[in-house]
């Protein structure tokens, strides 16, 4: 590196790696030329040098170029709904990389707080900090902006779909009914589903390999085949889990096992192939005979059936294969009773049984 007096009196800096020149820039004062020629002396012995014409290219080019980049990499519906969430930085697509600042990244969040719920403006930061962490994974930029950007408070509200689960009694009517109107192997799907948790993609890839017997019967969860999409070497969660089935499950699923290969599915078609969730509502009659849930109301029924018997709810957490116990507690908080709650309620109880039955006292008018 160098620093050379021009010919108008002012400080150029030329920085080299090797004997190429990667940057050149010039400073009114010679101790501007000089804090800017140390920083980039150590960013070059750290490795962590970004050459200041890589942040030149705009962001949308830069967007288009990685979003391209993950097709096939991740889930189609995830990439087709980072396109989405993409748009909406418009506003930032004619910017260099380099000037876009954390400051202009939490105007963006307010601006789209104004009409969208608060928890779609998060997945977009999220999605904008995986693109900036990999340019600069890349050397286009020094420091990721995303990182200490931050969504406010907003007043836009993502409509919420209640969670309806079925009570014990309601899963056993339902599959009872089920049995009348299409196939075991059909019905049984309901209760399994209701038994296990799993998501619809998870249980139609079960293969006879993922049904374990020892130390007790249970399932390994390690893929998922969503409708109209090709089988999934991960779950939603994002690694593989251990769900225990309980004694009606087991006997559902363990005779299926009898005569079959270990790469064959658990739960076929008719032609032996992986079912489709939409065929398989029609074919059961869901919309008749679901008392009017959805089939994630399914897994839902599960996790309330294992916090009501009193499993805890981390072990609830990892049964579900949800990210964090905190995401479990949010989503299924209301119907976590405590022992001081059942306990209150039947002191309460014992206290209005035992009350003497009166009859209201009539109210004596005051003569006009």
């Amino acid at each position: 590196m160098t620093i050379s007096k021009t010919p108008n009196g002012r400080w150029r800096v030329r920085v080299k790696s090797g004997r190429a020149k990667v940057a050149d820039r010039t400073f009114d004062l010679k101790r501007d030329a000089e804090a800017w020629q140390a920083a980039q002396k150590r960013a070059l012995d750290l490795g962590e040098y970004v050459d200041p014409r890589a942040g030149k290219e705009l962001l949308g080019a830069a967007l288009d170029r990685w979003h391209a980049g993950r097709e096939g990499a991740i889930a189609s519906s995830t990439f087709t709904n980072e396109g989405y969430a993409l748009k909406h930085a418009q506003t930032l697509r004619s910017r260099p990389m380099s000037a876009v600042t954390t400051n202009d990244l939490n105007s963006l969040y307010t601006t789209m707080l104004r009409t969208l719920g608060r928890d779609t403006v998060v997945r977009f930061r999220q999605t904008l900090s995986a693109f900036f962490a990999w340019a600069v994974d890349h050397k286009m930029i020094a420091k990721n902006p995303a990182t200490a950007s931050k969504v406010p408070s907003g007043t836009a509200q993502r409509e919420r779909r209640e969670i309806f689960p079925f009570t014990l009694a309601e899963l056993r009517a339902v599959h009872s009914r089920l049995l009348n109107t299409t196939s075991k192997s059909s019905a049984d799907i309901a209760l399994v589903l209701g038994l296990t948790g799993l998501r619809w993609g998870e249980l139609v890839s079960l293969r006879v390999r993922d049904v374990q017997q020892l130390p007790y019967p249970a399932l390994r969860v390690s893929r998922s085949k969503p409708d109209g999409e090709p089988v999934r070497n991960i779950t939603k969660g994002g690694k593989p889990r251990t769900v225990p089935l309980t004694d009606d499950a087991a006997a559902i699923i363990l005779p299926l096992l009898t005569a079959r290969k270990p790469d064959d599915l658990v739960f076929p078609s008719a032609t032996g192939s992986f079912r489709s969730g939409n065929n398989w509502k029609r074919d059961a009659h869901w919309t008749q005979h679901g008392m009017g849930r959805r089939v994630q109301d399914l897994r839902h029924t599960a996790a309330t059936l294992w916090l009501q018997s009193g499993v805890d709810l981390k072990t609830v957490q990892a049964w579900l294969g949800h990210s964090t116990a905190k995401l479990t507690a949010d989503t299924y908080s209301h119907y976590m009773g405590s022992d001081a709650d059942t306990a209150a309620i039947a002191r309460m109880n014992a206290v209005l049984s035992a009350a003497p039955q009166r009859p209201p006292r009539a109210i004596k008018r005051q003569p006009g």
